[in-house]
Protein backbone atom coordinates (compact mmCIF):
# COMPACT_ATOMS: atom_id res chain seq x y z
CA UNK A 1 0.00 0.00 0.00
CA UNK A 2 2.86 2.33 0.83
CA UNK A 3 4.29 1.84 -2.65
CA UNK A 4 0.94 2.63 -4.30
CA UNK A 5 0.53 5.73 -2.13
CA UNK A 6 3.94 7.05 -3.09
CA UNK A 7 3.30 6.36 -6.77
CA UNK A 8 0.06 8.36 -6.64
CA UNK A 9 1.84 11.22 -4.91
CA UNK A 10 4.59 11.22 -7.53
CA UNK A 11 2.03 11.27 -10.33
CA UNK A 12 0.19 14.13 -8.67
CA UNK A 13 3.43 16.06 -8.25
CA UNK A 14 4.32 15.48 -11.90
CA UNK A 15 0.93 16.82 -13.00
CA UNK A 16 1.37 19.96 -10.87
CA UNK A 17 4.86 20.53 -12.23
CA UNK A 18 3.61 20.04 -15.78
CA UNK A 19 0.87 22.61 -15.20
CA UNK A 20 3.39 25.11 -13.80
CA UNK A 21 5.69 24.59 -16.77
CA UNK A 22 2.82 25.18 -19.21
CA UNK A 23 1.83 28.38 -17.38
CA UNK A 24 5.44 29.55 -17.41
CA UNK A 25 5.81 28.89 -21.14
CA UNK A 26 2.56 30.72 -21.89
CA UNK A 27 3.80 33.69 -19.87
CA UNK A 28 7.11 33.69 -21.73
CA UNK A 29 5.35 33.57 -25.09
CA UNK A 30 3.02 36.42 -24.13
CA UNK A 31 5.82 38.60 -22.78
CA UNK A 32 8.02 37.84 -25.75
CA UNK A 33 5.36 38.95 -28.21
CA UNK A 34 4.75 42.35 -26.61
CA UNK A 35 6.26 45.30 -28.43
CA UNK A 36 9.09 47.20 -26.82
CA UNK A 37 7.99 49.95 -24.45
CA UNK A 38 7.28 53.17 -26.34
CA UNK A 39 7.87 51.74 -29.83
CA UNK A 40 6.42 48.87 -31.81
CA UNK A 41 8.47 47.29 -34.56
CA UNK A 42 8.09 44.82 -37.39
CA UNK A 43 10.15 43.38 -40.24
CA UNK A 44 8.72 41.49 -43.21
CA UNK A 45 9.96 40.06 -46.51
CA UNK A 46 7.87 39.55 -49.65
CA UNK A 47 9.22 37.33 -52.42
CA UNK A 48 9.28 39.15 -55.78
CA UNK A 49 11.02 36.54 -57.96
CA UNK A 50 12.80 33.17 -57.79
CA UNK A 51 15.87 34.74 -56.16
CA UNK A 52 14.62 38.20 -55.13
CA UNK A 53 12.59 39.71 -52.30
CA UNK A 54 11.59 43.06 -50.84
CA UNK A 55 12.26 43.62 -47.13
CA UNK A 56 10.36 46.24 -45.10
CA UNK A 57 11.16 47.52 -41.60
CA UNK A 58 8.47 49.49 -39.73
CA UNK A 59 8.93 51.40 -36.47
CA UNK A 60 5.87 52.98 -34.81
CA UNK A 61 5.82 55.51 -32.02
CA UNK A 62 3.92 54.70 -28.84
CA UNK A 63 0.15 54.45 -29.15
CA UNK A 64 -0.39 55.18 -25.46
CA UNK A 65 1.10 57.43 -22.82
CA UNK A 66 3.94 56.20 -20.68
CA UNK A 67 3.64 55.66 -16.95
CA UNK A 68 7.10 57.13 -16.33
CA UNK A 69 7.17 60.02 -13.84
CA UNK A 70 8.43 63.44 -14.95
CA UNK A 71 9.96 66.39 -13.06
CA UNK A 72 9.48 69.48 -15.24
CA UNK A 73 10.91 72.96 -14.56
CA UNK A 74 9.67 75.94 -16.57
CA UNK A 75 12.43 78.57 -16.94
CA UNK A 76 10.47 81.57 -18.23
CA UNK A 77 12.07 84.80 -19.46
CA UNK A 78 10.52 87.86 -17.75
CA UNK A 79 12.68 90.52 -19.41
CA UNK A 80 11.22 93.88 -20.45
CA UNK A 81 11.03 92.94 -24.14
CA UNK A 82 8.27 90.47 -23.29
CA UNK A 83 5.94 93.45 -22.85
CA UNK A 84 5.80 93.80 -26.65
CA UNK A 85 6.77 90.27 -27.79
CA UNK A 86 4.11 88.75 -25.52
CA UNK A 87 1.81 91.55 -24.37
CA UNK A 88 -1.05 89.20 -23.39
CA UNK A 89 1.19 86.71 -21.53
CA UNK A 90 0.50 83.80 -23.86
CA UNK A 91 3.77 82.19 -22.71
CA UNK A 92 2.32 81.93 -19.21
CA UNK A 93 -0.96 80.53 -20.52
CA UNK A 94 0.93 77.91 -22.55
CA UNK A 95 2.97 76.83 -19.52
CA UNK A 96 -0.15 76.51 -17.36
CA UNK A 97 -1.93 74.53 -20.09
CA UNK A 98 1.04 72.18 -20.13
CA UNK A 99 0.68 71.68 -16.38
CA UNK A 100 -3.03 70.90 -16.83
CA UNK A 101 -1.99 67.90 -18.94
CA UNK A 102 0.36 66.54 -16.26
CA UNK A 103 -0.51 63.76 -13.82
CA UNK A 104 -0.36 64.89 -10.18
CA UNK A 105 0.00 61.28 -9.00
CA UNK A 106 3.17 60.82 -11.06
CA UNK A 107 4.65 64.17 -12.02
CA UNK A 108 6.10 67.28 -10.44
CA UNK A 109 6.36 70.82 -11.79
CA UNK A 110 8.44 73.84 -10.81
CA UNK A 111 9.27 77.23 -12.29
CA UNK A 112 11.96 79.92 -12.49
CA UNK A 113 11.17 83.60 -13.09
CA UNK A 114 14.34 85.09 -14.62
CA UNK A 115 15.58 88.10 -16.55
CA UNK A 116 19.03 89.59 -15.87
CA UNK A 117 19.01 87.38 -12.76
CA UNK A 118 16.61 84.99 -11.03
CA UNK A 119 13.61 86.92 -9.73
CA UNK A 120 12.00 83.98 -7.97
CA UNK A 121 11.55 80.22 -7.99
CA UNK A 122 8.79 77.72 -7.37
CA UNK A 123 10.27 74.42 -6.11
CA UNK A 124 9.14 71.15 -7.67
CA UNK A 125 5.80 69.94 -6.35
CA UNK A 126 2.70 68.02 -7.38
CA UNK A 127 0.58 70.92 -6.09
CA UNK A 128 -0.02 72.15 -9.61
CA UNK A 129 -2.37 74.97 -8.56
CA UNK A 130 0.51 76.49 -6.58
CA UNK A 131 2.87 76.28 -9.57
CA UNK A 132 0.28 77.84 -11.90
CA UNK A 133 -0.26 80.72 -9.50
CA UNK A 134 3.49 81.40 -9.42
CA UNK A 135 3.73 81.33 -13.23
CA UNK A 136 0.70 83.60 -13.65
CA UNK A 137 2.45 86.30 -11.57
CA UNK A 138 5.60 86.47 -13.76
CA UNK A 139 6.03 90.01 -15.09
CA UNK A 140 8.00 91.65 -17.92
CA UNK A 141 10.90 93.90 -16.86
CA UNK A 142 14.69 93.77 -16.68
CA UNK A 143 17.49 92.44 -18.90
CA UNK A 144 18.37 88.97 -20.20
CA UNK A 145 20.89 86.47 -18.79
CA UNK A 146 20.33 82.98 -20.18
CA UNK A 147 22.97 81.50 -17.86
CA UNK A 148 21.08 82.82 -14.83
CA UNK A 149 17.85 81.18 -15.97
CA UNK A 150 19.55 77.85 -16.70
CA UNK A 151 21.39 77.83 -13.40
CA UNK A 152 18.16 78.47 -11.51
CA UNK A 153 16.38 75.62 -13.29
CA UNK A 154 19.25 73.20 -12.64
CA UNK A 155 19.14 74.16 -8.97
CA UNK A 156 15.47 73.20 -8.69
CA UNK A 157 16.10 69.79 -10.24
CA UNK A 158 19.13 69.29 -8.00
CA UNK A 159 17.08 69.82 -4.87
CA UNK A 160 13.68 68.45 -5.88
CA UNK A 161 14.27 65.97 -8.69
CA UNK A 162 13.35 62.36 -7.92
CA UNK A 163 15.28 59.21 -8.68
CA UNK A 164 13.62 57.28 -11.50
CA UNK A 165 11.81 60.30 -12.95
CA UNK A 166 12.75 62.06 -16.18
CA UNK A 167 14.23 65.52 -15.52
CA UNK A 168 13.20 68.22 -17.98
CA UNK A 169 13.81 71.97 -18.34
CA UNK A 170 11.55 73.97 -20.66
CA UNK A 171 13.58 77.10 -21.31
CA UNK A 172 11.80 80.05 -22.97
CA UNK A 173 13.34 83.38 -24.00
CA UNK A 174 12.91 86.20 -26.50
CA UNK A 175 16.37 87.68 -25.99
CA UNK A 176 20.06 87.26 -26.74
CA UNK A 177 21.68 87.76 -23.35
CA UNK A 178 24.70 86.12 -21.70
CA UNK A 179 25.23 82.44 -22.50
CA UNK A 180 28.17 80.06 -22.00
CA UNK A 181 28.15 77.52 -24.87
CA UNK A 182 28.59 73.79 -24.42
CA UNK A 183 32.24 72.77 -24.42
CA UNK A 184 33.23 76.00 -22.65
CA UNK A 185 34.33 76.13 -19.02
CA UNK A 186 31.36 76.95 -16.80
CA UNK A 187 28.71 75.85 -19.32
CA UNK A 188 25.38 75.22 -17.57
CA UNK A 189 24.22 73.21 -20.59
CA UNK A 190 27.12 70.82 -19.99
CA UNK A 191 26.26 70.67 -16.30
CA UNK A 192 22.66 69.80 -17.12
CA UNK A 193 23.81 67.12 -19.58
CA UNK A 194 26.15 65.56 -17.01
CA UNK A 195 23.20 65.19 -14.62
CA UNK A 196 20.84 63.74 -17.22
CA UNK A 197 18.66 66.86 -17.41
CA UNK A 198 17.02 67.39 -20.83
CA UNK A 199 16.48 70.94 -22.11
CA UNK A 200 13.70 71.83 -24.53
CA UNK A 201 14.43 75.40 -25.59
CA UNK A 202 11.89 77.82 -27.10
CA UNK A 203 12.85 81.03 -28.89
CA UNK A 204 10.21 83.72 -29.23
CA UNK A 205 10.48 86.42 -31.90
CA UNK A 206 13.29 87.70 -34.09
CA UNK A 207 15.59 88.75 -31.25
CA UNK A 208 16.69 85.27 -30.18
CA UNK A 209 20.10 83.79 -30.91
CA UNK A 210 19.20 80.47 -32.46
CA UNK A 211 22.69 79.05 -31.98
CA UNK A 212 22.46 79.50 -28.18
CA UNK A 213 19.11 77.75 -27.86
CA UNK A 214 20.06 74.99 -30.27
CA UNK A 215 23.31 74.45 -28.36
CA UNK A 216 21.67 73.91 -24.97
CA UNK A 217 19.04 71.59 -26.45
CA UNK A 218 21.51 69.54 -28.48
CA UNK A 219 23.98 69.22 -25.58
CA UNK A 220 21.29 67.63 -23.39
CA UNK A 221 19.42 65.49 -25.93
CA UNK A 222 16.45 67.85 -26.14
CA UNK A 223 15.06 69.94 -29.00
CA UNK A 224 14.88 73.60 -30.03
CA UNK A 225 11.58 75.20 -31.12
CA UNK A 226 11.07 78.61 -32.72
CA UNK A 227 7.93 80.72 -32.31
CA UNK A 228 7.62 83.65 -34.71
CA UNK A 229 5.07 85.16 -32.33
CA UNK A 230 3.42 84.31 -29.02
CA UNK A 231 0.41 82.67 -30.67
CA UNK A 232 2.66 79.75 -31.68
CA UNK A 233 3.69 78.96 -28.09
CA UNK A 234 0.75 76.80 -27.05
CA UNK A 235 1.18 74.32 -29.96
CA UNK A 236 4.90 74.20 -29.20
CA UNK A 237 4.32 73.45 -25.52
CA UNK A 238 1.83 70.74 -26.54
CA UNK A 239 4.47 69.21 -28.84
CA UNK A 240 6.98 69.24 -25.99
CA UNK A 241 4.46 67.54 -23.71
CA UNK A 242 4.03 64.78 -26.27
CA UNK A 243 7.79 64.42 -26.52
CA UNK A 244 8.17 64.08 -22.77
CA UNK A 245 5.25 61.74 -22.15
CA UNK A 246 5.15 59.47 -25.19
CA UNK A 247 8.23 59.93 -27.35
CA UNK A 248 11.07 57.51 -27.81
CA UNK A 249 14.27 59.36 -28.71
CA UNK A 250 17.67 58.48 -30.19
CA UNK A 251 16.10 55.70 -32.27
CA UNK A 252 18.68 53.77 -34.29
CA UNK A 253 17.80 50.90 -36.64
CA UNK A 254 20.56 48.42 -37.55
CA UNK A 255 20.29 45.59 -40.09
CA UNK A 256 22.99 43.09 -41.14
CA UNK A 257 22.60 41.19 -44.42
CA UNK A 258 24.34 37.82 -44.94
CA UNK A 259 27.12 37.54 -47.51
CA UNK A 260 24.89 35.62 -49.94
CA UNK A 261 22.46 38.54 -50.18
CA UNK A 262 23.10 41.58 -52.33
CA UNK A 263 21.11 44.80 -52.44
CA UNK A 264 19.34 45.63 -55.68
CA UNK A 265 19.45 49.40 -55.89
CA UNK A 266 19.34 51.65 -52.83
CA UNK A 267 16.97 51.37 -49.84
CA UNK A 268 13.97 53.72 -49.83
CA UNK A 269 15.71 55.61 -47.02
CA UNK A 270 19.45 55.97 -47.52
CA UNK A 271 21.25 54.53 -44.47
CA UNK A 272 23.50 56.81 -42.42
CA UNK A 273 26.18 54.13 -42.52
CA UNK A 274 26.70 51.09 -44.75
CA UNK A 275 29.62 48.85 -43.83
CA UNK A 276 30.95 45.68 -45.48
CA UNK A 277 32.16 43.37 -42.73
CA UNK A 278 35.14 41.01 -42.82
CA UNK A 279 32.89 37.97 -43.42
CA UNK A 280 31.29 39.62 -46.45
CA UNK A 281 28.08 40.58 -44.67
CA UNK A 282 26.74 44.14 -44.87
CA UNK A 283 25.53 46.25 -41.94
CA UNK A 284 23.24 49.21 -42.58
CA UNK A 285 22.35 51.75 -39.89
CA UNK A 286 19.65 54.43 -39.88
CA UNK A 287 19.51 57.24 -37.28
CA UNK A 288 15.75 57.69 -37.05
CA UNK A 289 15.73 60.24 -34.19
CA UNK A 290 12.44 60.75 -32.33
CA UNK A 291 9.00 59.18 -32.76
CA UNK A 292 6.04 60.22 -30.65
CA UNK A 293 2.43 59.06 -30.59
CA UNK A 294 1.02 58.09 -34.01
CA UNK A 295 4.33 58.77 -35.78
CA UNK A 296 5.99 56.02 -37.79
CA UNK A 297 9.15 55.38 -39.80
CA UNK A 298 9.64 52.78 -42.50
CA UNK A 299 12.32 51.63 -44.93
CA UNK A 300 12.23 49.00 -47.64
CA UNK A 301 14.90 47.53 -49.89
CA UNK A 302 15.18 44.93 -52.62
CA UNK A 303 17.64 42.05 -52.42
CA UNK A 304 18.88 39.14 -54.51
CA UNK A 305 20.15 35.86 -53.06
CA UNK A 306 23.02 33.85 -54.53
CA UNK A 307 22.16 30.94 -52.22
CA UNK A 308 19.12 28.77 -52.90
CA UNK A 309 16.98 26.68 -50.61
CA UNK A 310 13.94 26.70 -48.36
CA UNK A 311 13.45 29.22 -45.54
CA UNK A 312 16.70 31.15 -45.86
CA UNK A 313 17.13 34.13 -43.46
CA UNK A 314 17.22 37.52 -45.15
CA UNK A 315 19.41 38.99 -42.42
CA UNK A 316 21.91 37.87 -39.79
CA UNK A 317 20.52 40.22 -37.19
CA UNK A 318 18.52 43.44 -36.91
CA UNK A 319 17.79 45.63 -33.91
CA UNK A 320 16.25 48.91 -32.80
CA UNK A 321 17.82 50.87 -29.97
CA UNK A 322 16.24 53.94 -28.39
CA UNK A 323 15.86 55.99 -25.22
CA UNK A 324 12.46 55.72 -23.57
CA UNK A 325 10.62 58.73 -22.07
CA UNK A 326 12.10 57.95 -18.66
CA UNK A 327 15.61 58.31 -20.10
CA UNK A 328 16.42 54.60 -19.97
CA UNK A 329 18.22 52.99 -22.95
CA UNK A 330 16.34 50.14 -24.63
CA UNK A 331 17.28 47.64 -27.35
CA UNK A 332 14.90 45.33 -29.17
CA UNK A 333 15.68 42.60 -31.70
CA UNK A 334 13.75 42.60 -34.95
CA UNK A 335 12.25 39.41 -36.38
CA UNK A 336 14.23 37.51 -39.08
CA UNK A 337 12.03 36.94 -42.16
CA UNK A 338 12.63 33.61 -43.98
CA UNK A 339 12.34 33.29 -47.75
CA UNK A 340 12.66 30.25 -50.04
CA UNK A 341 14.95 31.20 -52.92
CA UNK A 342 15.30 29.19 -56.16
CA UNK A 343 17.91 29.29 -58.89
CA UNK A 344 16.35 31.38 -61.70
CA UNK A 345 18.35 29.33 -64.27
CA UNK A 346 16.49 26.12 -63.35
CA UNK A 347 12.96 25.48 -64.63
CA UNK A 348 10.26 23.87 -62.49
CA UNK A 349 10.94 20.43 -64.01
CA UNK A 350 14.58 20.69 -62.94
CA UNK A 351 15.92 21.33 -66.45
CA UNK A 352 18.74 23.83 -66.44
CA UNK A 353 18.35 26.76 -68.81
CA UNK A 354 21.61 27.80 -70.42
CA UNK A 355 21.27 31.01 -72.34
CA UNK A 356 24.49 30.27 -74.24
CA UNK A 357 23.04 27.10 -75.85
CA UNK A 358 20.38 28.01 -78.39
CA UNK A 359 18.95 25.60 -80.98
CA UNK A 360 19.66 27.94 -83.86
CA UNK A 361 22.04 27.89 -86.84
CA UNK A 362 24.19 30.87 -87.69
CA UNK A 363 21.88 31.56 -90.63
CA UNK A 364 18.97 31.95 -88.28
CA UNK A 365 17.08 28.90 -89.62
CA UNK A 366 15.71 26.71 -86.79
CA UNK A 367 17.47 23.37 -86.40
CA UNK A 368 14.17 21.44 -86.43
CA UNK A 369 13.25 23.10 -89.72
CA UNK A 370 16.55 22.07 -91.23
CA UNK A 371 15.95 18.41 -90.26
CA UNK A 372 12.40 18.42 -91.67
CA UNK A 373 13.61 19.96 -94.90
CA UNK A 374 16.31 17.28 -95.23
CA UNK A 375 13.76 14.50 -94.68
CA UNK A 376 11.45 15.98 -97.28
CA UNK A 377 14.29 16.03 -99.83
CA UNK A 378 15.14 12.38 -99.09
CA UNK A 379 11.46 11.43 -99.37
CA UNK A 380 11.17 13.18 -102.71
CA UNK A 381 14.22 11.32 -103.98
CA UNK A 382 12.64 7.91 -103.25
CA UNK A 383 9.30 8.94 -104.75
CA UNK A 384 11.05 9.95 -107.93
CA UNK A 385 12.87 6.58 -108.08
CA UNK A 386 9.54 4.72 -108.09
Amino acid sequence: MGYIYKTKEVKKLKKELSALIVIFLIAVIICGSVSAADVSIDKTAVKTGPDTATVTILVNGSSSTTTAAADVVFAIDSSGSMSWNDPTDLRLTAANSFIDKMNASLDQAGAVDWDSYVQGTQPLTNNFAQVKTFISNIDASGGTDLDAGLNGAIGLLDTGGRTGASHVIIFLTDGSGSYTPSGTFGSYADEAASKGYIIYSVGLGSGVVTSYLTDMATATGGQYYFAADASALDPIFTAIFQQITTAATNIVVSDTLPNYVQLVGDPSVVPNTRITNADGSTTMTWNVGTLSTSQSWTVSYNLRSSQFGANLPTNLGASVSFTDPAGAPQTTTLPVPLVSFEDPNVQENGTEVNAATVGMQKTGIPLVGMVLAFLMVIGGFFVTKK
